[in-house]
């Protein structure tokens, strides 16, 4: 019997919420920590690949002591290597947008989180009650977006709601992981742009990477990737844009699938 070939897999992209990190877990299963360092111990750059702002990830304890080549953050839109005041790649929210939305949404009852690389915001007391991820949010006026770069806007509004908030927010794009809120990008953005340039900087191109994700914002990147997983807890529309559906991020998923592909013995 042949042996499987191993794929060309240079680089390894990770989700953090549903994926590294399973919800409401205090800490990275200790078979995700192995193959991490499996992978770097070969040579494959380890990276994440998160809708998180930079200014979250310190706090992360459960990322603490594990090692990572460099943070696709924001959704794509703000990548680094090792330090996030030194982003490879930045691409902020049009500013024309901006100038549009906040006087809409001083007349709208809608509660939004402004993210900046370091410093994340709400406009509406609201948005302290949703469950939002990350550390207790102050309340500011939202017109500080017109003078500072915002890279992302959490908007507490459910799908039904995207085309009526997007048309007062022209040049942008919704992607979700969270049915309590939608991640507004801008309409070139997402995980796939942040992809490119951390694989660019390798000499790699996308076929030589491979994705792990949960969540409705990670589809584009499962299909950018050379191979694209999806964890055994993702919903169906995340299944399905998938090469491979791995077991849950409870059940050993991610080390399961870089076996399967022999990436990892």
């Amino acid at each position: 019997m042949a042996t499987p070939t191993r794929p060309d897999i240079r680089a390894a992209f990770f989700d953090i919420d549903g994926t590294l990190l399973p919800f409401g877990a205090q800490q990275i299963p200790a078979d995700t920590r192995a193959a991490l360092a499996a992978l770097r111990r070969q040579g494959v750059g380890v990276y994440i690949a998160t809708g998180r702002p930079p200014v979250h990830l310190p706090a992360l304890k459960p990322l603490q002591g594990v090692e990572f080549d460099g943070f696709v953050t924001m959704n794509g839109q703000y990548c680094y290597d090792r330090t996030p005041a030194e982003p490879f790649y930045r691409r902020p929210l049009p500013p024309d947008a901006m100038q549009t939305l906040i006087p809409w949404l001083a007349g709208t009852p809608l509660a939004v989180a402004f993210v900046e690389t370091d410093f994340v915001y709400v406009n509406d007391p609201a948005a302290l009650d949703t469950g939002f991820c990350g550390p207790e949010l102050p309340v500011l006026d939202p017109a500080r977006a017109l003078t500072r770069e915002t890279y992302q806007l959490s908007a507490f509004i459910p799908p039904e709601w995207e085309a009526e908030f997007l048309a007062h927010c022209p040049g942008c794009k919704a992607v979700r992981w969270n049915r309590d809120f939608a991640d507004i990008l801008p309409a070139d953005g997402g995980k796939p742009a942040g992809l490119a340039r951390a694989l660019a900087r390798r000499g790699l191109q996308a076929g030589q990477a491979i994705a792990f994700g949960d969540g409705d914002n990670d589809i584009s990147m499962l299909q950018y990737a050379g191979i694209g997983v999806a964890m055994g807890n993702a919903d169906a529309k995340v299944r399905a844009a998938a090469d491979y559906v791995t077991a849950a991020d409870t059940e050993g998923g991610i080390a399961a699938a870089l076996r399967h592909f022999h990436i990892l013995p």
